[in-house]
């Protein structure tokens, strides 16, 4: 009596597809322990590697669409982006104007703005003994020039003392060579 696939109830077919997806199993899944030793299954290093190239395929096409199709669109909208401020009601209460328009003038607005001794608005502030002696891009010229002048100070003094320091050093070598030169050792004995 010999045995052959047919007789099993197995097709040539159905017995390839099953060697198939057992192979694949073993390939994509393994068999791990918890600490009672109960078997789970967890993914196997060649699934979490085919996993990895998948997903960086993904972002990659992801963001080739968006660079093709999206940023441009999204800096048209900006650049035609109107803006209409209204009421509580909804009703216009000034003439519209361009996001541009808009950033400009906020720009503008923030760097005329009045501040006080630490670069704080009034609102920033919070006190009530709020002193707008200077606008913002006053502040912050002035912060810039005490930076770049502390820089320099700093650098400019460095530089002395290296030199200053070494001055003192080859003086007082020369005065103790001087020293040295002008002693006389004498024995003498009684």
């Amino acid at each position: 009596m010999s045995l052959d696939i047919e007789s099993l109830g197995f097709t040539k077919e159905e017995l390839q597809e099953r060697v198939i997806e057992r192979i694949c199993t073993q390939l994509m899944e393994s068999v791990g322990c918890d600490e009672d030793g109960e078997e789970y299954p967890v993914s196997s290093t060649f699934r979490k590697a085919i996993d990895a190239k998948i997903k960086k395929h993904i972002d990659e096409t992801i963001s080739a669409l968006a660079d093709k199709h999206v940023l441009p669109n999204v800096a048209q909208y900006i650049e035609n982006l109107t803006l209409q401020q209204t009421n509580q009601w909804g009703q216009k209460t000034a003439e519209s104007i361009t996001f541009i328009e808009y950033l400009v003038k906020r720009a503008e607005a923030y760097m005329q703005e009045k501040v006080d001794y630490s670069g704080k608005s009034k609102e920033e502030s919070g006190s009530y003994s709020f002193n707008g002696a200077q606008t913002r891009i006053t502040y912050l010229i002035n912060q810039h020039l005490q930076y770049s002048i502390e820089t320099a100070m700093k650098s400019a003094l460095q530089v002395a003392n290296s030199a200053i320091s070494k001055g003192i050093q080859e003086t007082v070598k020369f005065k103790l060579e001087e020293i040295v030169a002008g002693l006389k050792v004498q024995v003498a004995t009684k």
